[in-house]
Formats: C-alpha cells, sequence, structure tokens
C-alpha cells in the first residue's frame, strides 16, 4: 500500500514524539492522532487506520507498562522498529517575563510521565519546588503552555511541538542521559502484514509450567540454535496470565532454520505461544542507543 493511501494512527496530536516518528516513517501518509495507545491500536483493528505507530519502550525508563499489557490481546502484527532519538526540551509560552522583569520561578511544569521520569534530573536541580502535572502527551503539555497567559508555567516536550503551537524553547536536551532513544514498533493488521526482507528479529509471548527449571528448558531452545535473545521481560500474574508469562525479542527472522527448529522445540516445552511479529532490526541498534544488536560481537 502506497504511503498516499494510508491512515497511520499515532499517540497524541501534532508535535507529539509518536507524530514526529509517523512523520518520519509515512511521510506521505494521513496521520490520525487518538487519545490513548488502547485506541491507538484499536484504530487499526476496526479498520479506522491502516497502521499503528505505537511507543514500547525508552533506553532511560524502560518499558511503558500500558503498551507492554495491551500486546497480550493486541490483534496486530510488529512490521518493523524505528529508534527516534528523544531530545526534551523546557518550553515556555511567549508571556513569560523578560530578562528585564526579573526572575519569575516556574510553579507548575506539564509533560507526559515518560517525561517527567526521563528528565527527572533536570527537574530536581532547577525546578525541585515545581508541580508536576501529567498530561496525555508531551505535545499537548506543549499546547496547554503555549496557550496559557500565565507566567509561572512550562512544559517539556519535543522541540517540533513547540514550533507547531507557538511555544518558546527556553532550554534544550534535558534528559538525564544525551543518548535518549524510543523504541517505536509499527503495528499492522495480519492479513496487510508481509514479511520485510531480511527480518532478523521475531517476537513472541509464551507461557511456561510454574515449576523449577521450566523458564530456563524454554529458553535453551535458543541456546541451541545458536540465536541470541536481546529482550527477555515478565508479565505478573493476573486474570490474563495465570501462569509465568514472558515477552521476547529473538535475533533471527521467522523464515530463518534456525528459528524453525527453535520454535518447534517451544511448542514442546511452552503451555502457550503467541507470536507477535517478525521484522528487520533497526540500524541504531547498538550500546550508545541502549539497544542490544542482534548479532553479539
Amino acid at each position: 500500500m502506497a504511503d498516499k493511501t494510508r491512515t497511520v494512527s499515532y499517540l497524541g496530536e501534532p508535535g507529539s514524539y509518536s507524530y514526529q516518528t509517523a512523520k518520519l516513517h509515512f511521510p506521505e501518509a494521513k496521520l490520525a492522532g487518538f487519545r490513548n495507545f488502547s485506541e491507538v491500536i484499536g484504530a487499526v483493528e476496526q479498520r479506522q487506520a491502516d497502521v499503528a505507530v505505537i511507543p514500547v519502550e525508552n533506553s532511560i525508563s524502560g518499558r511503558i507498562p500500558d503498551v507492554h499489557r495491551l500486546m497480550l490481546s493486541m490483534e496486530l502484527f510488529i512490521a518493523g522498529e524505528y529508534m527516534l532519538k528523544i531530545e526534551h526540551c523546557l518550553v515556555r509560552n511567549r508571556t513569560r517575563p523578560t530578562i528585564a522583569d526579573g526572575p519569575r520561578p516556574i510553579r507548575r511544569i506539564y509533560s507526559h510521565g515518560q517525561g517527567f521520569l526521563q528528565c527527572k534530573e533536570y527537574i530536581e536541580a532547577r525546578h525541585p519546588d515545581a508541580e508536576l502535572i501529567e498530561t496525555s502527551d508531551t505535545a499537548a503539555a506543549v499546547r496547554m503552555v503555549a496557550q496559557s497567559t500565565d507566567t509561572d508555567v512550562a512544559a517539556i516536550g519535543p522541540e517540533i511541538a513547540a514550533e507547531v503551537h507557538g511555544a518558546v524553547v527556553v532550554d534544550r536536551d534535558i534528559s538525564m542521559q544525551k543518548n535518549n532513544y524510543t523504541r517505536f514498533l509499527m503495528l499492522l493488521r495480519h492479513e496487510d502484514a508481509e514479511p520485510e526482507a531480511g527480518a532478523d528479529v521475531t517476537t513472541l509471548i509464551f507461557q511456561v509450567d510454574h515449576h523449577p527449571g521450566a523458564l530456563l528448558k524454554a529458553l535453551t531452545v535458543f541456546h541451541e540454535e545458536a540465536i541470541n535473545i536481546t529482550k527477555l521481560e515478565t508479565y505478573t500474574i493476573s486474570e490474563q496470565t495465570a501462569l509465568p508469562t514472558f515477552y521476547i525479542d529473538i535475533g533471527a527472522g521467522l523464515d530463518s532454520p534456525q528459528m524453525q527448529k527453535a520454535l518447534k522445540k517451544l511448542e514442546k516445552t511452552a503451555r502457550y505461544i503467541k507470536l507477535l511479529g517478525t521484522y528487520k532490526s533497526s540500524a541504531i541498534r547498538s550500546a550508545m542507543s541502549g539497544y542490544l544488536p542482534v548479532a553479539s560481537n
């Protein structure tokens, strides 16, 4: 499907990091913003959109819990990944006091929860007494501050949002780590997903019995086929996960002989397997970006 005929769903509004990623990856597509991750995914499942762009983890703050939970039940296929370098800015509106007016403390800061987590050290050092007010996304935070007439408010968000909403960037690149990357996934309906040439990552969710050695036995199948595991995370027990449940990124494409052998072995040891996708790894995967490359050094 050509980009011009696609609709891409993303979190938030114009100027959000998800918007920026969708725009970079699908420059000619129609973009549709939604209020939460469930709506972003549901738009594709219900055919209101063709592709969902979803952030799943950040190199500083780790996995995004809301997305992690949705993966258990979503009926979409991961068709690609994209690493976006995050450069948070402190943004104020154009009515802020000038230097001649004297300093005016920031009493309230708006941002998404991830923005606060990733800029924790900056906030504690520069604005320790500010009230932190969480918004649906960073672009919404910037818009609210840009439209406010208060002189004691600020937002943490992307520079592109300040450009979109006419706000002023007063401090750039304020994350705790300068190599701050968010990993985004591109999600399609199963019938629309075609395995990408050169796919070298496969993502699964699987369950094992709750007894000693069950997880080790399941993971051994990848060692036996000389396949790297680049990520392994657990789910807490819930109504959906009555047994130990794990999310795993495996360093091989689904069609590779090694992966096919490993999956056949895994079927004998796991109680449940859900294939989430197979796709080509990002070239940005490295120690600098915070994401393990597929191949070991």
